[in-house]
């Protein structure tokens, strides 16, 4: 029956007089993930990076595009260059050109491992994170983004729109290979900084240390503050259109920072900031709204107590381990600010799709512009002349974009791997969720489930915010949160880096919180203890 109706179905059926009957026939839905087996901790840490990033289903222009090509891409390469391989290899699984569940890959160790540790240190040794915004590489990529982004993609004829896809991807390498040979430095930096506070008996320092870095998501905070504040001075919020003073600002914002991911980092195919200006707008809702209850902890004297030491006394020594501080920011701010950078050519990758979209749906091949997403890169170029397409060409696209549609509705209900396979659940007393503990402190308030960008606007000072996952995006409602509760990720996870900023209580991996929470109600979420418990 499955193969007939082309997905599986819940089928009555009867025998009768020697004969099989069948009664009804339709769809299944809401099947339960593929199951993937007991992972080992390093698998089940992979899973949990992993299952943060993919938030929706990747379609087959983000498999055979971004996928391969951005960050996901980058970590493989940036662990082979070390001699780790299939770190990040084949874990996504398709059926019928559809993804269809997430496998978490299983890294093995090249010869070239031996020699990681020689090859960490030397690149530490020669690149300088404090200083890699001056690297030719760097300055080259921005131009040639730049360059990319200017070009009239409407006015391109088919053959040229046709390369830009591949153009875009290009531009990453670079800075790729940026993260290889930068990252050690960071990675030595924070390795020497957190041996010292150990040493010094000073651990509990050791984050409000990192805080001090300047960063692109620092100033893209900033930035979105400014402009609430713009909105609120011109009741930009409650006219339609908004006044031009506003709208000017907006402009100027999504100039600037409109290539930032909604949804994803490691996929095409959700809108960023600037296709999905409303989201932005969502952001601005929320902080021009009322003023924040709690104030932003302050971090500035943690250098200063650590300097208070005995051992530090002298000014050689107090120099030296200031160094060390400033350093291990500056690695910080590299991690966060090349990946701000990374995605630059995202939105003119994603813009060039959906223009090859919009003159196939004029040629009368797609129904919508979007349903170009179901085709993989290679079949779109094997599309030589748009206007010489021939009907048996068109015919075999309409109908590979049709069984890819269905094959995806056909999986909406299924999660691409079971979270509980990555975040086993646990009994705590009269806990309602356990996860990591990834913020420190104890905040009650009520619930506010956010499952998407479109829905920031909804969140109120005070609320607990509940969310199946985080990216850069999110971190301006961490200002108005009284606590965050997240389905994915860990302590090392975006989420769990600012609330510790914000100095608000954080508990991630919980796997369940966004459907075992309901909006308005009263909890208690403990960030020592990774707890989540009633309050009234």
């Amino acid at each position: 029956m499955a193969a007939h109706f082309g997905r599986p179905q819940d089928i009555e059926w009867a025998y009768a007089g020697g004969r099989l009957h069948l009664l009804q026939a339709r769809p299944m839905t809401a099947l339960p993930p593929p199951p993937v087996g007991r992972l080992n901790p390093l698998r089940r840490r992979l899973a949990t990076v992993l299952m943060e990033y993919l938030p929706e289903r990747p379609y087959p222009i983000d498999m055979s595009t971004w996928v391969p090509y951005g960050p996901a891409g980058l970590m493989r390469n940036v662990l082979g260059s070390f001699g780790v391989r299939r770190a990040f290899d084949g874990f996504l699984q398709e059926e019928d050109g559809v993804v269809y569940r997430l496998v978490p890959p299983s890294p093995k160790p090249a010869p070239k491992v031996l020699i990681a540790p020689f090859l960490v240190l030397a690149k530490a040794m020669r690149y300088d994170p404090a200083k890699w915004t001056r690297d030719r590489r760097f300055r080259d990529y921005l131009a040639k983004v730049e360059e990319l982004r200017s070009r009239d993609l409407g006015a391109l004829p088919w053959g040229e729109l046709l390369r830009v896809p591949r153009q875009a991807l290009a531009l990453v390498a670079p800075v790729a290979d940026l993260r290889v040979d930068y990252l050690p430095g960071t990675g030595l930096a924070l390795l020497r900084l957190l041996v010292a506070v150990r040493l010094l008996g000073r651990r509990e320092l050791f984050a409000d240390l990192l805080h001090g870095a300047r960063t692109r998501t620092t100033d893209t905070n900033e930035a979105l503050e400014r402009l609430a504040a713009v909105a609120k001075r011109t009741g930009a919020l409650e006219s339609d259109p908004p006044p031009a003073e506003f709208a000017r600002a907006l402009a100027a914002f999504l100039d600037e920072y409109g290539h930032r991911e909604t949804a994803s980092p490691i996929l095409v195919t959700p809108p960023t900031w600037g296709d999905a200006p409303e989201v932005v707008l969502g952001l601005v809702k929320v902080l021009s709204g009322s003023t924040p209850e709690q104030e932003r902890p302050a971090r500035g004297d943690a250098l200063e107590r650590l300097l208070a030491h005995p051992w530090l006394r002298s000014e050689g020594r107090r120099a030296l381990v200031t160094r060390w501080v400033e350093a291990a920011r500056a690695g910080v701010a590299f991690r966060e600010d090349s990946h701000f950078s990374f995605t630059m050519p995202q939105p003119v990758l994603r813009r060039a799709l959906l223009e090859l979209g919009r003159r196939l749906r004029a040629a009368g091949v797609l129904t919508t512009p979007e349903d170009v997403f179901h085709l993989r890169m290679e079949e779109l170029e094997e599309i030589h002349d748009v206007a010489a397409l021939s009907g048996a060409h068109a015919e075999r696209l309409r109908e590979l974009v049709a069984r890819r549609a269905l094959k995806r509705e056909e999986l909406s209900g299924v999660r691409l791997i079971d979270p509980a396979a990555i975040f086993p659940p646990s009994v705590t007393g009269d806990a309602l969720l356990t996860g990591t503990p990834a913020g420190g402190g104890t905040a009650t308030g009520p619930v506010k489930v956010i499952t998407k960008p479109a829905e920031f606007g909804r969140l109120a000072t005070g609320d607990v915010l509940v969310c199946p996952y985080t990216n850069p995006s999110w971190t301006p409602l961490f200002q108005h949160a009284a606590a965050v509760v997240v389905d994915t990720g860990g302590a090392a996870s975006h989420a769990a880096i600012v609330a510790r900023e914000y100095g608000i209580p954080a508990v991630m991996g919980t796997g369940t919180g966004t459907s075992v929470l309901k909006d308005g109600q009263l909890v208690t979420v403990h960030g020592d203890t990774g707890t989540v418990t009633g309050a009234s």
